[in-house]
Formats: C-alpha cells, structure tokens, sequence
C-alpha cells in the first residue's frame, strides 16, 4: 500500500515502475553473474530482441525467482506438516491450498494468512511483504509471458 502510495504521489505508473526495479534488479544480477565462476547462466538479461532464445531467457529468469507454490511446497517437504495441518494453520481451505500449489494467484488475505507458516531454505518464516513480492514477480512474469506470446504472433514487416 505504502508503495502504491508513493507511485501515485509520484505520478509514476505502478507496473512500469515495478517492471523498471525488476529490470534494475536483474542489471545488478547479471553484473554479479559475470562476477562469480560456475553460476548457471551466463546470457544477457536484458537482451529485448524477441526470438526463441528471448522465451527461453525470460523462462530462466523467471524459473530462478522463488514462487508462493514452491514457497508451500517446501513448506510441506517437513515431515510435521501436510496439506491438512497447512489448512488448519491458515485457516485456508485444502482445495484452495491445491489452487496456490498449481500456481493461482493468491488474495491478500491469503497471503496474510500464509505469512508466518510458509518456510524459507533457512527454515526461517516468510513475511507478508516476502510473499507480496513474490506475487508482484508472479504478475509481471505472467505479464512478460503474454507480451512475448502477442509479439510472436504479430506479423513482421
């Protein structure tokens, strides 16, 4: 909220503005990539020339961003935890649970619900503004994919 605020006091488009910090964000990634020996992947991030190997980078990027399905699927790689004592911490429904796993777009109750409960690698709690991030990154791939598709499809002249 405090984010939408400071867009709209600036008068700067929310989603260009996100899309401009994750273009920032993925500048700085690449310059640390070229940094480190024996990272995965070596390409240009910011490469906008649209062909196959543009799906497949954005494919990359997006696959190393963590998501609230991986978030909760981790979470349920605990052995003192399942679906059923997921839903019962959350007070989200199993089915609902099912949804998030296969990639639905949480609501910010759910997220706020499932701040506290989902664990990191470390084994310590996501917060909300984690989980709000990671659905923010969820869109804008969501965004991405549908550009490149629309692109692909539009006659070259």
């Amino acid at each position: 909220m405090e984010f939408k605020a400071a867009c709209k006091k600036a008068g700067q488009n929310i989603n260009e503005t996100i899309e401009e910090a994750v273009r920032d964000w993925i500048s700085k990634q690449e310059q640390l990539t070229s940094k480190r020996p024996g990272n995965l992947y070596r390409g240009n991030f910011s490469d906008s020339t649209l062909n196959d190997n543009v799906s497949q980078d954005i494919d990359l990027i997006f696959s190393t961003l963590p998501t609230i399905a991986n978030a909760i699927e981790k979470t349920l790689e605990n052995p003192e935890w399942g679906l059923k004592h997921l839903a019962k911490e959350t007070k989200i429904p199993v089915r609902r649970l099912k949804k998030l796993l296969s990639g639905d777009r949480p609501s910010d109750e759910e997220i706020e619900k499932l701040a506290d409960c989902l664990v990191k690698v470390n084994g310590s709690a996501f917060d909300e503004e984690e989980l709000a991030d990671m659905r923010i990154a969820e869109d804008l791939k969501q965004r991405q994919l549908e550009r490149l598709k629309k692109s692909q499809r539009q006659p070259k002249s």
